[in-house]
């Protein structure tokens, strides 16, 4: 059931504080972008840079196959000659090809073959803006995504009559120090979780039962759910965990049989599923075109395994380094190979020489001696590290409870504060994600479900650190504390708001 409207004595956001207008949804989408500019127009030294992620490299070489990707439309191809003798033309590309065929390469470094491979597509907008993919990069793609997702999480909430409380979050959510950062200033892809979180909120707020939504936009929104997170996981795979609160949306709609709940997360898992298979499909058959036009023109097509996605009992294993200090773990690739080798070899798998000083092997996948071994390749690789992972919780079980509750608070406890940005200027204010716990416990107290599924939806965000990682800045990813701050905000503003009538009035 739907929550009642405002009772006396007890707050409640689900009553508009202002009337819905079409002026106000215009002034509001022509607002977001002309103040998220005020990051674009100041020097990236200028904003702020102590809440980041540095867990993992994210991007590496991509930058380097958008050139022939733009021009030829060929994925993934780069070339060996540096960068100052290309010319930035179909004619120089073509030329490379003529001329410089023994340069063509498919991979560099591992760069592409352990997944991920539309990182580059990203680098893909500031070429078209600027005519060419000279000096690459993928902030102005990565910015165009997050405003448009803030404008999307405003228009939703103006949908639904809470255009106040959507406001708020808008502002918290676009001057979120973390998001500022890696959207504005790293030029990485860590802020693709917030924005992909932001968007597939938009489009469920009409589900959580703040206002009934027409039968064909109900059948419309897991399609377009799945359709966006199988394409975004192609960039990262934390993004496509949001998906649990879509799943969680569908099945707790109100005054819907379960028949059609039922069938809407089977719609959206399809979905994900389909377009996931439609991106490995394409790019399968990039890399067969482009392995015949690199080896017909004397280069050095890859013929070495790659994977879809990261692999991922390698990514648990190295993660219970957060707070492990009885068993060995580490956050560091070469710990998890070290480990590994020598159960590799006892199994007679054919292991090359290697120290652990370097993430490679000394043999190759070519004669040439382009596209090094990894000891991530190796066969059963991942199955000695996920026996390790279940052993260990099996016999220790308590070991991994202490984790799991340490990396629990972490979560609770270490959270990006609630803050105002415009530009260089910040105001924050400290707001430990602790305060969900009774702002949600007062809501259900309440009975006012659709805040209840509001406040919890961004919650999935936080699974990495809880699952996987939780140092080095992966806790940042989490943003579920900047609902109830949004909340708790727009309560005082009713409360303002009420007392300010009551004066004019009396």
């Amino acid at each position: 059931m739907d929550a009642p409207e405002a009772q006396p004595g007890r707050p409640q956001a689900t009553a508009s504080l202002v009337p819905r207008s079409w002026r106000l949804l215009a002034l509001g989408l022509i607002l977001i972008p002309l103040w998220q500019c005020s990051f674009l127009w100041v020097h990236p030294s200028s904003l702020p840079s102590d809440y980041y992620c540095w867990a993992a490299t994210g991007l590496h070489q991509e930058s380097r196959f958008v050139y022939f990707l733009y021009y030829l439309n060929l994925f993934p191809v780069a070339t060996e000659l540096p960068d100052r003798v290309l010319v930035y033309s179909r004619d120089g590309a073509n030329r490379v090809f003529e001329k410089h065929g023994d340069t063509l390469v498919m991979e560099l470094g591992h760069t592409l073959r352990f997944g991920d491979l539309g990182r580059t597509l990203l680098f893909l907008p500031a070429a078209w803006l600027k005519g060419s993919p000279e000096v690459p990069s993928v902030r102005p793609c990565n910015a165009a995504a997050f405003i448009f997702a803030l404008m999307a999480l405003f228009a939703s909430a103006w949908w639904v009559g809470r255009p106040v409380l959507g406001a708020i979050l808008v502002i918290l959510l676009g001057s979120n120090p973390f998001q500022i950062f890696e959207v504005y200033v790293n030029g990485n892809i860590f802020g693709w979780s917030i924005t992909a979180a932001m968007l597939v909120l938009a489009l469920h707020w009409p589900l959580l039962g703040f206002r009934k939504p027409r039968g064909g936009y109900v059948w419309a929104v897991p399609v377009l759910t799945g359709l966006l997170l199988a394409t975004i996981r192609q960039v990262r795979t934390e993004p496509a965990f949001i998906a649990l609160s879509a799943l969680a949306a569908y099945l707790t709609m109100s005054g819907v049989r379960w028949p059609k709940r039922l069938a809407l997360a089977g719609l959206l898992i399809a979905t994900m599923m389909g377009t996931g298979r439609a991106w490995s499909a394409y790019f399968d058959a990039k890399f067969r075109q482009a392995a015949q036009r690199v080896g017909a023109a004397g280069g050095h097509p890859y013929t070495g395994p790659r994977n879809l996605y990261h692999a991922t009992w390698f990514s648990l294993w190295c993660g219970l380094g957060d707070f492990d200090t009885k068993y060995g773990y580490q956050w560091l690739d070469v710990a998890a190979g070290l480990y590994a080798m020598p159960i590799l070899k006892q199994m007679g798998v054919d292991v090359p020489p290697w120290d652990g000083s370097t993430h490679v092997f000394q043999t190759y996948w070519d004669d040439a001696r382009k596209y090094y071994k990894t000891p991530y390749e190796l066969p059963h690789y991942e199955d000695v590290l996920r026996d390790k992972v279940l052993h260990d919780i099996r016999h220790d079980p308590l070991w991994y409870l202490d984790i799991l509750l340490r990396r629990l608070w972490r979560i609770l406890w270490e959270t990006t504060p609630a803050s105002l940005g415009i530009g260089p200027a910040r105001l924050s204010m400290p707001f430990p994600g602790l305060i969900f716990l009774p702002v949600v416990g007062f809501l259900l107290w309440v009975r006012n479900w659709p805040l209840v599924k509001l406040a919890c939806f961004l919650l999935p965000l936080s699974l990495i650190a809880f699952v996987i990682f939780s140092d080095r800045g992966t806790c940042w990813y989490s943003c579920y504390h900047l609902v109830p701050a949004a909340i708790l905000l727009t309560w005082l503003a009713q409360w303002a708001m009420a007392r300010l009538r009551r004066r004019t009035n009396g």
